[in-house]
């Protein structure tokens, strides 16, 4: 029988990246993950490298989220013909 891992590891660095990229300040993304933002700092830094299966399930879907909600770049001047 398989069981559900009960923690799951969690790359700081690329986490802290994709939330700087959708614009997201610390506090904004703890809120909408309902974590706290000292659990969230950790995780970023390092300090913390596991979480929780439901933690991660709704951190990611906030960033996801958060992700999906930005404009696209601007792409600079439409091809010329």
């Amino acid at each position: 029988m398989h069981q559900a891992p009960t923690t799951i590891p969690v790359d700081g660095p690329e986490l802290r990246k994709r939330r700087m990229d959708a614009g997201l300040e610390i506090d904004d993304l703890a809120t909408a993950a309902r974590i706290s933002r000292s659990y969230l700092s950790h995780l970023e830094t390092g300090s913390r490298t596991r979480m929780r299966p439901a933690r991660h399930k709704r951190l990611f879907a906030a960033l996801e989220a958060a992700e999906q909600a930005q404009p696209f770049p601007d792409r600079g001047e439409k091809d010329k013909e």
